[in-house]
């Protein structure tokens, strides 16, 4: 059968859900009760993704159904324990958290890997091999090629962003309570005076993606952005005042507005933000640069390529998200906006 991207990343889908499943029904049923496992908010786990398309390149790519029997053992033995210890360093070494542990088990790695469950593993493979991926090949062919694209595009998606998020909250929000205490004061020292300008809080007023007011979305950015810049020792101080104003506009841009929004919005933001505040070069371009690549012309700044990157991001989440969000709208006080409401076009 001849490998597509499209059967990849049609098959890490399927499998990673697969997988959970598995997981689930396995672990519910050693707890008696139900159990969620892995870090990302949706029914999926990665790494039994990963492991499908192992399995599938040792097998189709290398012709395993030809090989020495004892080779497959070895094979599957060291690729999945492998991916397993490979995973489990991840979990602790980057992202802090242990998705599991075998401390209690019989010959194991520091609790990432161990005999008993490696070969369950290899057990699993041989019935992968032998059971499962013909019957999960037939069934590819069978799929319309439509329903495919538009089921890998939107798991694709889905499960990108949850892992982005839980990238963002893992490594970039603060490990402890003194810390996150030092950011939030070192953020609203940036952000007050802005969050106070009547021109700034006046966005409260407009939705601006599902469930969240322009406001809302502005500061979460912001204040993202600022926790990106700071681990990387950027300017705090510009990415916090760029990404605060960078949807500087009044209009609810889903009904009206200029045509070709996303691509002179942020010229109209740019145009506001001089009206309320002196604005640097790199501010300018954080402003500028935010919807890039429909900006054609790319950031100039890292700061600016941060707050695109965090912006994007959290737009996306603001509609791909399990938990919905529940937006608390605080009553503001509306201001006279004449002075800063641009034309409509």
């Amino acid at each position: 059968m001849e490998i597509s991207i499209l059967y990849i990343f049609f098959s890490f889908c399927l499998f990673s859900i697969m997988g959970w499943i598995l997981e689930v029904s396995y672990r519910s049923l050693c707890a008696r009760r139900f159990v969620n496992p892995g870090f990302l908010k949706g029914p999926y786990l990665i790494l039994y993704g990963t492991g499908s398309l192992m399995l599938m390149g040792c097998i189709l790519l290398f012709n395993f159904y030809d090989v020495n029997f004892v080779v497959k053992i070895f094979t599957y033995f060291i690729a999945i324990t492998g991916l397993e210890l490979i995973s489990g360093l991840i979990g602790t070494g980057l992202f802090n958290i242990r998705l599991w542990d075998y401390s209690d088990q019989f010959l194991h790695y520091k609790g990432h890997v161990c005999l008993k469950f490696s070969v369950y593993w290899v057990l699993l493979a041989f019935g992968f091999e032998y059971f499962m991926l013909l019957p999960y090949q037939n069934f590819f062919t069978s799929i319309p090629d439509g329903f495919k694209i538009l089921s890998t595009a939107m798991l694709s998606s889905i499960i990108a962003i949850d892992f982005i998020g839980a990238v963002l909250k893992n490594i970039v929000s603060p490990k402890s309570l003194e810390e996150k205490e030092i950011i939030e004061f070192e953020f609203i020292n940036m952000a007050g005076s802005l969050l106070e300008n009547s021109a700034l809080r006046a966005l409260s007023q407009f939705d601006h993606h599902r469930g969240k007011t322009r406001l809302e979305h502005v500061r979460e950015v912001a204040y993202l952005s600022f926790q990106w810049g700071r681990r990387l020792s950027l300017d705090g101080n510009a990415i916090v005042r760029g990404a605060l104003l960078h949807d500087l506009f009044y209009y609810d841009w889903l009904h009206e507005g200029p045509r070709f929004h996303g691509f002179r919005h942020h010229n109209i933001a740019l145009k506001n933000a001089h009206k309320v505040t002196c604005l640097s070069k790199k501010e300018e371009d954080i402003i500028k640069k935010h919807m890039w690549p429909l900006t054609v012309v790319p950031p100039f700044y890292m700061e600016s390529l941060i707050v695109s990157v965090i912006d994007t991001f959290c737009s996306a989440r603001d509609y791909i998200d399990f938990k919905g969000h529940k937006g608390t709208r605080k009553p503001i006080a509306v201001v006279d906006n004449s002075g800063l409401r641009e034309e409509r076009v």
